[in-house]
C-alpha cells in the first residue's frame, strides 16, 4: 500500500498550480503582511529531484570559474528538496542587507493573485540563500 494518499496527490497538484501562476517580479509578502522583496526565480517541484544525486550541468565548472552562483544556493542538503517540492527565490527589497535573497518552498506559498504572492510563513522562517551552501 502506498503512503501517498488522494488527498496529498491534489495538495501537491495545488501547490505545483500555485508556483506555475507565479510571474518574476511579483511582489512577496510574508505571513505578517510585510512586503519582503520580489520574485527572482520560480522552479516547479520534480519529484524524481529526490531520487536523483545532484548532478553538475554541462559547461557548470566553467560558468562558476566567472563567478556564477548555481541554484538553489542552499545547503547541499537542502537541495534536493527544493528541486522535489518547488520554490520560489525572493529578491529581498533591503539590498544593503548581505542575506537579500529567500527562498520559500511551495507549501510556504498559502495565496496567489494578479501581482502578489502572500506566504503563510514569516521572513525569518524561509530559507536564507547562501547560508551554509
Amino acid at each position: 500500500m502506498s503512503s501517498t494518499s488522494a488527498f496529498d496527490d491534489q495538495s501537491t497538484d495545488a501547490l505545483q498550480l500555485n508556483l506555475m501562476r507565479i510571474q518574476l517580479g511579483m511582489e512577496v509578502e510574508d505571513s505578517n503582511g510585510e512586503t519582503i522583496g520580489k520574485v527572482a526565480d520560480v522552479r516547479n517541484g520534480d519529484p524524481d529531484a529526490a531520487e536523483v544525486e545532484q548532478t553538475r550541468e554541462p559547461g557548470q565548472e566553467f560558468i562558476e570559474a566567472f563567478g556564477a552562483i548555481p541554484e538553489p544556493n542552499v545547503p547541499p542538503a537542502l537541495v534536493p528538496r527544493l528541486l522535489r517540492e518547488g520554490y520560489i527565490k525572493i529578491d529581498d527589497k533591503r539590498h544593503f542587507r548581505r542575506d537579500h535573497h529567500y527562498y520559500a518552498l511551495a507549501a510556504n506559498i498559502a495565496e496567489v493573485d494578479a501581482t502578489r504572492v502572500k506566504l503563510n510563513t514569516a521572513r525569518d522562517e524561509l530559507i536564507v540563500a547562501g547560508e551554509g551552501a
